[in-house]
């Protein structure tokens, strides 16, 4: 494979990095608004199921951010080793797409305490 097919390459794992990272946003988004609008009227088996599939979903997105980052950062790698003369910033982006994948797996865990403060209200 050549340099501009690996780039390629990676710059196409890093836009499958932003696709997931746009569903996650979208999983959090309707988990909260369900938590928000009806958190409270549940039942504990079917909050029980909302969140098992919940973090099955959070779970499964997260592992294919985390992957992908891992493929697009290699093919990078491959790239920069098989260039030949200057190939302009080839910087890995794998130490900022983890930290940014950790924040939403902060925001994650925050949803679900957020759930537990609507079912276990005070007042």
């Amino acid at each position: 494979m050549t340099v501009d097919g690996l780039l390629e390459a990676a710059f196409v794992a890093w836009g499958n990095v932003a696709t997931l990272l746009a569903l996650f946003i979208t999983i959090i988004s309707g988990y909260l608004v369900v938590a928000y609008i009806a958190g409270d009227k549940l039942t504990k088996p079917q909050v029980t199921l909302i969140n098992i599939i919940y973090i099955a979903m959070g779970g499964f997105v997260g592992w294919g951010c985390r992957e992908m980052s891992l493929r697009a950062s290699a093919f990078e790698d491959a790239a920069y080793k098989m260039a030949s003369g200057p190939v302009g910033d080839l910087i890995s982006r794998g130490e900022v797409a983890t930290a940014i994948i950790s924040s939403f797996g902060l925001a994650y865990l925050a949803s679900l305490k957020f759930m537990w403060d609507i079912r276990h209200s005070k007042t």
